[in-house]
């Protein structure tokens, strides 16, 4: 329990509950278990910047979640959704700079009442952007409350990738300079990757209010011994050797190798399989170019599934695929499936970069260069070849996993930053 006198409740700002995104399930997770040691928690989840400036298709799935109150998922967790009315929404599609001032004004107001009423200790921002984050620091100052933000990647860097645009244009360069500010203003933060923790120094934060919680896994959840027979009987996996990829299908992440691999797997092994979870344009492409090499059997796509499916499919791997591009954002990232892909006990084929290499160890995967396809196909052609060296490497990720990456375990370090947080003079 949490000692009597300390805190006992928590406000956390979010952009989707239950979590959509990655940066939304890490605070998620660390908050369910928080709430497992008797602190209450209130998620308030404002509508994402995306979805109001119409980065989000009329027919978005999450959308569902809005017509209903928020589901129950804790007895120590509630949570209410910040909304724009129908006339907002139309003033985001012809006037979005006002729209989006009158909205943070709004969501500020709105936010003040339920802080007060469930006499928060802390507010908790999962992340420094341009609603979420500031209506997270405006509500906390107006209700004397400290704040602790949080850091899951490189936000600035990840909005200029979506736009393509580049980081010395207008808009990046205001949103570097919003989210720098909130994290200069904020009491304490809590980032993912010590690669994040640099960038931000680099960006005039004293090191010494950052602290790095990477992100984790329920063990429990994600096992070896999840029973994966129904996706191995219905996707016809039985007695071939798995190689798994999950997430975006897309070129950038990597789908033109899983083409090399596929070529390389038919020659060298065939009796393995590609198995894909995920949806993206690119993968009608990548199925078509392998049809035409008589290689459509190769591969496997399951589609997209919700996350609480995916236990069984990684369950069903015996090596996984972690592919990221060589660019800013990859490098401080630090990818949930990472993590997922070891308490499973699945061998890891990953790219070597700065937040991947700050969790995988030589002897529970093996690094590759970006970019490089050979050494990906090398990769990933020994360890279907030598079985024992892939169950071994899948036994060590798991107990690096259950050690070191366990939710539970990084919600105790989470709890002690939020105390931090509290007793900055």
């Amino acid at each position: 329990m949490i000692p009597s006198g300390r805190i006992q409740n928590l406000t956390v700002f979010v952009e989707h509950f239950p979590p959509f995104l990655g940066s939304d399930r890490t605070i998620f997770e660390l908050a369910r278990r928080v709430a497992d040691q008797g602190v209450r928690v209130h998620f308030i989840a404002t509508q994402p910047l995306r979805y109001l400036v119409g980065g989000r298709p009329d027919d978005w799935p999450y959308k569902k979640n809005w017509s209903a109150p928020p589901p129950k998922v804790h007895p120590n967790i509630t949570a209410e959704y910040l909304l724009v009315s129908k006339h907002m929404e139309s003033m985001w599609r012809r006037w979005p700079p006002i729209a989006l001032l009158l909205t943070i004004f709004l969501f500020t107001i709105y936010s003040l009442k339920p802080i007060i009423r469930h006499h928060s200790d802390l507010v908790v921002a999962a992340h420094a952007t341009p609603i979420c984050g500031i209506v997270a620091f405006l509500s906390a100052k107006l209700t004397f409350r400290r704040t602790l933000m949080g850091c899951p990647d490189w936000m600035t860097a990840y909005a200029a990738e979506l736009i393509g645009s580049s980081m010395s244009s207008l808009g990046p360069v205001l949103l570097q300079l919003l989210e720098t500010r909130l994290y200069k203003w904020s009491d304490r933060i809590v980032t993912v990757t010590e690669c994040l923790k640099g960038i931000l120094v680099s960006n005039g934060i004293p090191a010494e209010k950052i602290a790095v919680i990477p992100n984790g896994v329920d063990p429990d959840l994600f096992s070896p011994s999840v029973d994966s027979s129904e996706i191995k009987h219905k996707y016809k996996l039985e007695n071939v050797c798995v190689v798994f990829f999950s997430g975006h299908l897309e070129e950038w992440a990597g789908l033109s190798a899983l083409y090399d691999l596929a070529i390389r797997l038919d020659e060298e092994f065939p009796d393995s399989r590609l198995l894909l979870v995920g949806s993206g344009d690119s993968i009608v492409t990548l199925f078509e170019r392998l049809v035409r090499k008589n290689l459509g059997h190769m591969l496997v796509h399951a589609g997209l599934h919700p996350h609480e499916d995916m236990p069984k499919f990684t369950a069903a791997a015996d090596i996984s695929l972690c592919i990221f591009p060589d660019n800013p954002v990859a490098h401080a990232a630090s990818p949930l499936k990472l993590f997922e892909y070891m308490a499973s006990g699945n061998a890891v084929v990953a790219t070597a970069l700065a937040g991947t290499r700050e969790v995988l160890r030589e002897d529970t995967g093996i690094l590759v260069p970006p970019n490089d396809t050979d050494a990906l196909c090398e990769a990933v052609i020994r360890l279907c070849k030598d079985p024992a060296l892939r169950r071994q490497m899948g036994r060590n990720a798991r107990l690096l996993a259950e050690e070191k990456f366990s939710w539970k375990s990084l919600a105790k370090r989470f709890v002690d930053e939020c105390y931090h947080a509290i007793a900055v003079s």
